[in-house]
């Protein structure tokens, strides 16, 4: 089976495993809560996979699925998002990147910062 055939497979679930797997590694080892772990593994692992998309448009292989994309700053990633936007200057030309992912990213903290206050 190809990365083409089933991109579910190859690209948004290892990222979603590498980040539950940072989200313990940062809560057993830091004593933070779940939710920030998971904020900060998340957001690091989505700033990545950004990273691995710019270098294949540059080396014109197979791209990471747009969606992927999107459903990993849903996730709470939309910081290593717009991080990634602004650093690597990938994807901002496209309106739906330009505007989703720093609302996405607002979205995020907002999250963070209620779970932290409970």
């Amino acid at each position: 089976m190809s990365v083409r055939a089933n991109p579910v497979r190859f690209t948004l679930l290892p990222a979603l495993g590498v980040a539950a797997a940072g989200a313990w590694a940062i809560q057993s080892q830091l004593s933070l809560l779940l939710p920030m772990s998971w904020w900060l593994s998340i957001n690091l692992v989505t700033f990545v996979v950004w990273w691995i998309d710019k270098r294949r448009a540059r080396r014109q292989a197979f791209r990471v699925p747009e969606w992927t994309l999107h459903l990993l700053s849903l996730v709470g990633g939309g910081v290593g998002a717009v991080t990634a936007m602004r650093t690597l200057r990938h994807k901002t030309l496209k309106p739906v990147f330009r505007y989703l992912h720093p609302l996405l990213a607002i979205a995020g903290v907002a999250a963070v910062a209620w779970a932290w206050s409970r």
